[in-house]
């Protein structure tokens, strides 16, 4: 069996918010146990593989990705 690779830099490149990504998977990967359909499959096929994929190829995204920029420090 073949392991799903994770690249959370890439992943953070896309979406600079470190601490919003593991909630973005938790939420997708509830969403795709209580029977929401996935749009990729997994090796292993765990929701949670399943959801690190969506978002590492651009098939989920953050709504209202706008609000989380307050997140971001303000570094001078």
């Amino acid at each position: 069996m073949s392991r799903l690779v994770i690249q959370y830099d890439k992943l953070l490149e896309k979406i600079p918010y470190k601490y919003a990504i593991p909630i973005v998977i938790a939420k997708r990967a509830e969403a795709i146990n209580d029977f929401a359909k996935p749009f990729v499959t997994t090796p292993d096929g765990y929701s949670v593989s399943i959801a690190f994929k969506e978002l590492q190829e651009g098939y989920i995204r953050i709504k209202n990705e706008d609000i989380l920029k307050i997140l971001l420090p303000d570094v001078k």
